[in-house]
C-alpha cells in the first residue's frame, strides 16, 4: 500500500505510472454484481460495436480501452479499501509539485513575456492544467493535510486555474463545487473562492484573464461538426476509439501538434509522429466524442458508467465535487480521455473509490446519467430552441484546383468558413465575414488526389449550429 501511495504521489510529474493500470483489474473482484454488471455493460458498449466498426483497429484499440478504463477503476476501488478516507491525500503532494514546474516552464520558456502567456507545462496544455488546478483545491478543501500545504495546496491550485484561463477547468470548478454543497459546507467554500477568483481576473485584465469573460467557442464549433458528421455516417459503431481524431485533423489544428509550451520553444511533430497525430486530436465534448468512437451504444455505455460513478458517491463530498467537475468540463472538452498525463486517470480512479462504497441505487443513477447526456447536449440546445433565418443568396462562386472566389448577397453578420475535405477535413483559412468576398487559396503541400471543397455557412449571434448552406466541389490535385 505505501508503494501505490507513493505512485500516486509521483503519478502527476511522471504520468506513464497510470500505464501500470491493467495490473489492478483483480481489484474490481468483491464488488457487487450489479456494479459488475455496470462495468460488464461499458465494456460491451466499447466491444462490440468496435466489432463492425470501418477501421480494421477498432477492436484492439477499444480492448485496451476496457483494461486501461477498468484496471484505475480497480486501483480506484484497492485505494478505497486500504487507505480510505484520505485515500487522495498523496495526489495533492505531488500535484503541488506539478504547479510549480508549470510556473517554472512558463517562466523559462517565455521569460517576462509569461505574465501575458497563459500557464502551460511541458506535457499539460492550459485547459488541462487549468483542470487539475481545480482537483488541488478540492483536495485541499476536503483532505486533512497539515494547515502550512493546506494552504500552499489550494493557493498553487487556484493561481493555476486562474493563471492557466482555462474556462473549462472553471466551469468545473463552479459545478463541482455547487455539487458538493448537496453533502457539506465545504461546497460554499469552493463556490466563495471561484468567485473570487473571477474577482481578481476582472481586476488583473490581462489577455489570460479576459478569456473567463468570454463567450466564443475557440474554433470548438467545427470540431463538433466534423464529429458529428461522422457519427452520422456510422450511427450504430462509430469508426472506433482513438480513431476519430484521424477524421478530425485540420479542423482546428494541424495533422499533428505537440503540447503548446514545447511549441513555444520552436518544436514541432517529426515525419515519423505525424500519421500518429489523430490519437490525440478531440471532439471537444464528451457525447460527440463517443458518437463519434463508438456510436450509440458508446454514448450510451459512456452516459451510465459517469451516472453511475456520481450515484455512487452521493454523499461523499470530495468524491462527487470532483466526478461532477470532470463531467461538466466535458461539455466543452474531453477531460477524461485516457491515456492522458494523468488528468483523465484521476477521474476514474475517484470512481472506483465511489464503486467501492457498495450499493447504487438504480433510480438514481438512470437520473444522474440522463442528467449527464443533458449537460453534455447543452451547447446543442440553442441549435434545437432557436429559429433558423433565412441564409442569404449566392451572387457567385468561382472553385478550381487552386482556390477560389465566393461572394454572397444579404451576408452582413454571417460567418463563413472553407474546408477540404478527404477522409478528414483540413480547414483552409480560419473565417471570413459574409458580407465581403470570400477569397482563398488551398494549400501548395496536398498530396494528389481528390478533395471535396466545402464552404460553410453560419448564422449570426449562434454559437453552436449545423451550417445553414454549404457549397460543395469536387476537386482534384
Amino acid at each position: 500500500m505505501r508503494l501505490l501511495a507513493l505512485g500516486l504521489a509521483l503519478a502527476p510529474l511522471f504520468p506513464f505510472l497510470g500505464w501500470l493500470a491493467p495490473l489492478f483489474l483483480p481489484g474490481l473482484r468483491g464488488l457487487p454484481r450489479p456494479v459488475l454488471g455496470l462495468l460488464g455493460f461499458y465494456a460491451f458498449s466499447l466491444l462490440v460495436p468496435a466489432l463492425f466498426a470501418p477501421e480494421s483497429l477498432a477492436l484492439p484499440l477499444a480492448l485496451f480501452r476496457v483494461l486501461y478504463v477498468l484496471g484505475l477503476v480497480g486501483a480506484g476501488v484497492v485505494l478505497a479499501r486500504r487507505l480510505s478516507p484520505e485515500a487522495l491525500a498523496p495526489l495533492g503532494y505531488g500535484l503541488a509539485f506539478l504547479y510549480l514546474s508549470a510556473f517554472f516552464a512558463t517562466y523559462l520558456v517565455y521569460g517576462d513575456r509569461a505574465v501575458g502567456e497563459r500557464l502551460a507545462h511541458p506535457f499539460h496544455n492550459p485547459v488541462g492544467l487549468g483542470l487539475m488546478g481545480a482537483v488541488g483545491v478540492f483536495l485541499a478543501l476536503y483532505l486533512r493535510y497539515p494547515w502550512p500545504f493546506r494552504l500552499l495546496l489550494g493557493l498553487l491550485g487556484g493561481a493555476v486555474l486562474l493563471l492557466s484561463g482555462s474556462r473549462g477547468g472553471m466551469l468545473g470548478f463552479l459545478l463541482g463545487g455547487a455539487g458538493g454543497l448537496l453533502f457539506r459546507r465545504r461546497g460554499f467554500w469552493a463556490l466563495g473562492l471561484s468567485g473570487l477568483l473571477l474577482g481578481v481576473a476582472g481586476f488583473l485584465d490581462t489577455p489570460v484573464t479576459e478569456r473567463f469573460f468570454q463567450t466564443q467557442l475557440s474554433g470548438r464549433e467545427g470540431l463538433w461538426l466534423r464529429a458529428y458528421e461522422v457519427y452520422a455516417a456510422h450511427p450504430w459503431t462509430g469508426v472506433g476509439p482513438y480513431l476519430l481524431g484521424d477524421h478530425l485533423k485540420g479542423t482546428l489544428f494541424g495533422d499533428c501538434f505537440l503540447f503548446s509550451l514545447v511549441e513555444a520553444r520552436g518544436l514541432t511533430c517529426p515525419a515519423w509522429l505525424g500519421p500518429l497525430g489523430g490519437f490525440w486530436q478531440f471532439a471537444h465534448n464528451h457525447l460527440l466524442q463517443a458518437l463519434g468512437e463508438s456510436g450509440l451504444w458508446g454514448a450510451l455505455g459512456l452516459a451510465l458508467l459517469v451516472g453511475g460513478f456520481l450515484a455512487a458517491a452521493w454523499g461523499d463530498g470530495l468524491l462527487f465535487s470532483l466526478l461532477l467537475a470532470y463531467a461538466a468540463m466535458g461539455m466543452v472538452d474531453n477531460p477524461f480521455s485516457v491515456p492522458s498525463p494523468f488528468r483523465g486517470e484521476i477521474f476514474f480512479l475517484a470512481g472506483g473509490m465511489a464503486l467501492a462504497r457498495g450499493w447504487i441505487p438504480l433510480n438514481r443513477l438512470m437520473a444522474l446519467a440522463t442528467g449527464v447526456i443533458l449537460l453534455w447536449a447543452l451547447p446543442f440546445w440553442q441549435l434545437a430552441l432557436s429559429p433558423a433565418p433565412p441564409p442569404p443568396g449566392l451572387a457567385y462562386a468561382a472553385l478550381g484546383q487552386e482556390g477560389g472566389v465566393v461572394r454572397l448577397q444579404g451576408g452582413e453578420g454571417y460567418r463563413v468558413q472553407v474546408w477540404l475535405c478527404a477522409k478528414a477535413c483540413r480547414r483552409v483559412g480560419w473565417e471570413w465575414d459574409g458580407s465581403k468576398p470570400i477569397a482563398f487559396s488551398l494549400p501548395g503541400d496536398l498530396p494528389p488526389g481528390r478533395y471535396r471543397l466545402r464552404v460553410l455557412l453560419f448564422a449570426p449571434s449562434r454559437s453552436v449550429q449545423k451550417p445553414l448552406y454549404v457549397l460543395e466541389r469536387e476537386v482534384e490535385r
